[in-house]
C-alpha cells in the first residue's frame, strides 16, 4: 500500500511538471508566432523607408514633411522591435514556473504592441506612398 501511494505521488508530480513545461512552451510558442509575424513585415518596412527617403530628398517641402513623418513612424516601430529582440531571453533557466509564465506573458504583450505599432506604420506609409504616386 505504501509503495502504491509513493508511486502515485511521484507519477502525479511528474505529470504536474510536464504540464507546467507544456504551458511554458505553449506561451513561448505564442510569443515566437507574433515575433515571426512582425518579422515578415520587415521587407515592406525597408521598401517603404527607401521610397520615403527618396521623396524626402527630391520632393517639395510639404511632401518632405509628410514623408519624414511616415519615415519616423517606421523607424520608431522598427527600433522598438530591434530593442525587444535584443532584450528577449527565451531561456528562462533557474526560474519558477510562475516567474517564467509571467515573463513570457509580459513579452507576448510587448511584442503584440510592437506588432500593432508596426502594422499601423506600414499601413499608413503604404497608403501615403500610393496617394503620392497617384498625383
Amino acid at each position: 500500500m505504501k509503495r502504491t501511494v509513493i508511486t502515485f505521488f511521484i507519477g502525479f508530480t511528474l505529470l504536474g511538471c510536464a504540464d507546467k513545461k507544456a504551458q511554458e512552451k505553449a506561451l513561448l510558442d505564442d510569443v515566437i508566432k507574433v515575433h515571426d509575424k512582425v518579422m515578415m513585415a520587415d521587407e515592406q518596412v525597408m521598401k517603404n523607408k527607401m521610397q520615403l527617403d527618396t521623396l524626402i530628398q527630391h520632393a517639395d517641402a510639404r511632401v518632405k514633411d509628410s514623408a519624414a513623418y511616415y519615415s519616423k513612424l517606421l523607424n520608431t516601430a522598427d527600433d522598438a522591435m530591434s530593442n525587444w529582440m535584443h532584450k528577449f531571453n527565451p531561456a528562462q533557466t533557474g526560474k519558477s514556473h510562475d516567474e517564467i509564465m509571467t515573463y513570457f506573458d509580459t513579452q507576448k504583450k510587448q511584442v503584440m504592441a510592437i506588432d500593432s505599432q508596426l502594422t499601423a506604420a506600414v499601413t499608413g506609409s503604404t497608403k501615403y506612398l500610393l496617394k503620392t504616386k497617384s498625383k
